[in-house]
């Protein structure tokens, strides 16, 4: 990413589980846990959770073992993906003057792109949004 940044960048963004506190208000707690059809359905992405777990073996090298593992993961992953492009795009200046992240919030309980969770709740992520953008 920090070789490849536009004039103007939209629409990026890395996603994330919400944390299983959440997913128990919305889902039978006998679901809770990696792979049930419960997760399964709440992941809407056509690529699954296929891109989190590469990136977690990549950056954090350990498989996760249980859900909140994964969850903690995810986020952490994500996280660093935000860090990473926010910084390549303020470093670009003045190539690069407008970044646009994807997305702030969700409207769904489930895994999705967005740094603020479906109850209000700020992922990792949003911290180190919040902090390099204030710069």
């Amino acid at each position: 990413m920090a070789d490849n940044v536009g004039r103007f960048v939209s629409e990026y963004g890395f996603q994330s589980w919400p944390d299983s506190a959440l997913l128990a208000k919305y889902i039978d707690p006998q679901q809770l846990y990696l792979g049930s059809p419960a997760l399964q359905y709440r992941q809407r992405s056509y690529k699954t959770d296929a891109p989190i777990w590469k990136v977690i073996q990549q950056e954090i090298g350990e498989e996760p073992k249980t859900l909140g593992r994964f969850i903690e993961d995810s986020q952490e992953v994500q996280a660093k993906a935000y860090q990473i492009a926010i910084q390549a795009q303020m470093a670009a200046q003045p190539h690069c003057m407008g970044t646009l992240f994807w997305q702030l919030n969700d409207c769904w309980p489930g895994p999705s792109w967005s740094l603020i969770d479906h109850d209000g709740n700020w992922k990792p992520g949003m911290y180190v949004v919040q902090r390099l953008y204030s710069r």
